[in-house]
């Protein structure tokens, strides 16, 4: 009887163990960023929804002069987002700060763009320094 009061209580304590790490993870995932396919890192609170988020990281993507594995290597942080209303729906400014964390001798690149979102997205502005990035605007829809 005492083997199965002691097996009991280990098997209690297991329990209570996973029952307070699963408490934990769902507290910690409450923090945790919302992934999305986009690797520019917004605040959580931002106003530029996630379709927006993903095509400026498809600028950068296609339009900056970023070899495939810079781009993994370098962090890239939207700093100074702006939204406001224009004719047919919103202008989101956003500027994306783009560094390589570990490399403190080369200058960051700072990329700033407009999108405006009218029911279809669409680049309307796009300058940059420290990286080439090449700007045609998106045309209107007719």
């Amino acid at each position: 009887m005492e083997g199965r009061i002691v097996a009991g209580a280990c098997v209690g304590d297991v329990v209570r163990r996973m029952v307070s790490l699963v408490s934990i993870l769902g507290a910690l995932t409450g923090f945790a960023a919302v992934p999305v396919d986009s690797k520019i890192l917004f605040a959580r609170d931002t106003t530029v929804p996630r379709p927006v988020q993903e095509f400026a990281w498809r600028v950068i993507e296609t339009r900056c002069n970023y070899q495939r594995y810079e781009r993994g290597q370098r962090s890239f942080s939207a700093y100074n987002e702006q939204a406001r209303k224009v004719d047919a729906g919103v202008a989101y400014s956003i500027s994306i700060l783009s560094e390589l964390p570990w490399e403190q001798a080369e200058p960051p690149a700072f990329i700033e763009m407009t999108i405006v979102d009218d029911g279809r997205l669409r680049l309307t502005a796009l300058r940059s320094s420290f990286v080439g990035c090449e700007f045609q605007p998106t045309p209107r829809p007719t």
